[in-house]
């Protein structure tokens, strides 16, 4: 590859192959460990990141990305609280015009013609009327950008949620959240690990759900582990998760955990 149009028509024809246009939501997951050599094809990374979101709505109308902070106490605001994620992340969370959800734990934001999805959302990181809640209910769709499907999706949060995992639990938090100098709430939750089961950490891995995934035949990917453009559709990914999980509780798990109850 030897200039910025020969970068931006290798996007436009993995993503013509992948046909993400089929999806009007996209959830992007992206590590640019290995696409970032080509910034040198572009004056600044503002301009490379507005290529790479410029080509993507092209053929979808909405771009959703996570922006979490992890705020769990203090101030989080959602105009200017900065996300520590990847750098696509950061720079669509500073665009001028995004929309961005308020939980002060795990928020996103989003770019496109229906990016206000995202907006007044319900007090639960993963559980009714939050943002994975919204997109289950719309035509969306992942797509990775050079990470490897086997690194994680937040969803499996929401599998768990819906499925009342016995290894986590609801905590609510103090955070204040605001928009600027408006108040919006506090007393937002999330589903979180326990902490009080000795020599358990409930460590997540994604490993185990990606080889069934990978198995009923959803997913689609170009290119190597770190230079990947991989699709697959959100509500086909949580049923087949749901269903699994009810099968194997330790699904999301690293170790092979054990909760009974005796009646």
């Amino acid at each position: 590859m030897k200039n910025k149009n020969e970068f931006i028509s290798m996007m436009k024809h993995n993503l013509d192959v992948l046909n993400v246009a089929r999806f009007d939501y996209l959830y992007i997951y992206s590590d640019f460990r290995f696409f970032g050599k080509y910034l040198n094809f572009f004056s600044s990374k503002k301009e490379f990141f507005e290529t790479i979101t410029s080509v993507i709505l092209t053929y979808t109308g909405t771009i959703i990305i996570p922006t979490f902070t992890y705020t769990t106490s203090g101030v989080f605001d959602v105009s200017s609280t900065q996300t520590y994620l990847g750098s696509i992340n950061k720079w669509i969370l500073n665009k001028k015009g995004r929309a961005r959800s308020e939980h002060p734990l795990f928020s996103f934001a989003s770019i496109g013609k229906k990016k206000n999805i995202i907006q007044n959302i319900g007090k639960s990181s993963f559980g009714y009327d939050s943002v994975h809640d919204r997109l289950r209910n719309v035509n969306t769709g992942f797509l990775n950008i050079g990470r490897p499907l086997e690194q994680g999706n937040t969803i499996l949060h929401y599998v768990e949620q819906l499925c009342g995992a016995s290894y986590r639990f609801n905590k609510c938090f103090k955070t204040r959240v605001v928009n600027k100098n408006r108040f919006i709430g506090t007393d937002y939750t999330s589903f979180l690990r326990r902490r009080d089961v000795l020599g358990e950490d409930f460590s997540f891995t994604f490993k185990k759900a990606s080889k069934i995934l990978r198995e009923n035949k959803i997913i689609n990917e170009i290119g190597g582990p770190f230079q990947n453009f991989t699709t697959y559709p959100y509500r086909e990914t949580l049923e087949i998760l749901v269903k699994e999980f009810y099968i194997d509780q330790n699904i999301f798990l690293n170790t092979n955990y054990k909760d009974y109850v005796d009646l």
